[in-house]
């Protein structure tokens, strides 16, 4: 901000070096993606990307094709941007995917010479499961091959591999504070010769996707972090699934009903738990004060507190039920998430907190102390569990 400062599209000196650096930026992330840099346009962050990619993609070929299909476990920019064609008189197709199995015969059942659009994300951002995105464009290949596959990859991008070209889909969004980047910036993937239409009308940055003056110092801590990430993507894989282990481990040894709601071959990343007979707002608030961040779903998801209660709206409809998450337990589930920054640290203090938290609510369980920290003291931080097949999966 102080040594680059300039306008990319400028042509004096400092324009040149700003877009030098642009550049530069954008190599590292298409490096990550194993992609043409450009193929790479950057954005705001993830929500901005998805909104893209769904109404960029279908609105450019409305006069050729009109329907989109779509996984039931979307973040809610996809959703929300798939609604809002609705209205408009788009024919759209829900593939349902409970605990992470999608319906692919379903999916299959829905494709037509008419299909527009299928998306379908990576890693669903509140549970952590692992959809076969592959599996997807395969099926795109069969029975609608003109049709563009976007998958939000937000929770993936530089966590598990995914290379954009070798999957084989043809829009892909990503996220920079998701690999500890700065918030409000991210970029989204637009495989070469795609058509795409947009509403950003202006100077033509972006490839013409979104015009304006890039937001430079965003843009460079983003690609840092990529740089960052990419450096021990597989270490930190491997010690995110350790992490993941003492965590379940240390849950169970306190609340032995607890249901996992992640599966073992998901995202280590991002675990969701679901706690019986437990008020998960009151959870939330006593592991706050313990200085133990989770949240109930996607931060997303947050209701705004001066939003009046009888106007209030879930933002993404039945998303735990749709992941199989039971009715009952819905408003008793957490998500925790991992970074490559966690340490066991972090995951003793939350099971700590949460054993706090059971005997302050004077909830009786049969397991003492002395075995909650045998189970947390004697798990392995390096041990993988069935997760790290992941590697193997793309």
């Amino acid at each position: 901000m102080a040594d680059g400062f300039g306008n990319a599209s400028a042509r004096h000196a400092r324009g040149r070096r700003a877009r030098a650096l642009l550049e530069e930026s954008r190599e590292a992330v298409a490096d990550a993606l194993g992609v043409d840099p450009s193929e790479v346009v950057f954005t705001s962050g993830g929500t901005e990307s998805n909104n893209l990619a769904v109404a960029g993609a279908c609105r450019a070929c409305r006069a050729e094709r009109d329907g989109i299909v779509v996984s039931a476990l979307e973040h809610a920019s996809v959703t929300k941007s798939v609604r809002g064609l609705k209205r408009e008189g788009w024919p759209v197709s829900y593939v349902k995917a409970p605990r992470g199995e999608l319906d692919l015969e379903g999916l299959r059942a829905r494709l037509n010479a008419r299909t527009a659009l299928i998306t379908c994300m990576l890693v669903q951002n509140e549970v952590g499961f692992v959809l076969p995105v592959d599996q997807v464009v395969a099926a795109r290949n069969e029975r609608a091959p003109r049709a563009l596959v976007h998958t939000d990859a937000v929770q993936a991008f530089c966590k598990i591999p995914f290379y954009p070209r070798e999957v084989g889909v043809d829009l892909a969004s990503v996220s920079s504070h998701k690999i500890g980047g700065p918030q409000g910036v991210g970029a989204l993937y637009v495989r070469a010769g795609t058509k795409m239409f947009t509403t950003a009308f202006g100077g033509g940055q972006e490839r013409g996707l979104r015009s304006g003056t890039e937001a430079l110092p965003l843009i460079a801590g983003f690609a840092e972090a990529v740089r960052i990430a990419m450096s021990d993507r597989e270490v930190a894989f491997r010690r995110v699934c350790g992490l993941r282990r003492r965590l379940v481990d240390g849950v169970r040894a306190i609340v032995p009903d607890v249901r996992v709601n992640s599966r073992d071959d998901g995202s280590p990343y991002i675990v969701s738990l679901s706690f019986p007979r437990t008020d998960g707002a009151a959870l939330m608030e006593f592991l706050d004060a313990q200085g133990v961040c989770v949240s109930k779903a996607s931060a997303c998801e947050t209701l705004h507190p001066h939003v009046p209660p009888e106007d209030r709206r879930k933002k993404h409809p039945l998303s735990l039920r749709l992941a199989g998450v039971p009715t009952d337990l819905v408003e008793s589930t957490v998500r925790v998430s991992f970074s490559r920054c966690s340490a066991p640290q972090d995951v003793d203090a939350f099971v700590a907190a949460l054993a706090a938290y059971k005997e302050a609510s004077q909830v009786p369980h049969r397991h003492g102390a002395a075995k909650v920290a045998h189970a947390v003291e004697t798990a392995d931080v390096f041990d993988v569990p069935p997760a790290e097949n992941l590697i193997q999966r793309f």
